[in-house]
């Protein structure tokens, strides 16, 4: 489980976007990732969930996502080759 410290509580909670939640597990991250861009193949939540989590594009593969869309995604993605 992903729980926010007490500053980025702070500045969360003083966005204008109070759907975002305090307490996100990985999986959950990676689903809200993939109906985003499913959405909006630009959306910038996406981007920011994938850099807070460091989400990487082998997770979003196994996933569902498709190759086309995870190399438009090159400039947020960490691409981990083992």
């Amino acid at each position: 489980m992903f729980i926010v410290g007490k500053c980025k509580k702070r500045t969360l909670s003083r966005t204008k976007d109070s759907s975002f939640r305090l307490q996100f597990t990985r999986q959950e991250a990676v689903r809200t990732v993939i109906k985003e861009i499913g959405n909006n193949p630009t959306s910038i939540y996406a981007k920011e969930i994938i850099s807070l989590f460091g989400i990487t594009a082998e997770e979003l593969s196994e996933s569902g996502m498709t190759y086309e869309i995870l190399r438009s995604l090159d400039s947020v993605l960490s691409w981990r080759i083992s």
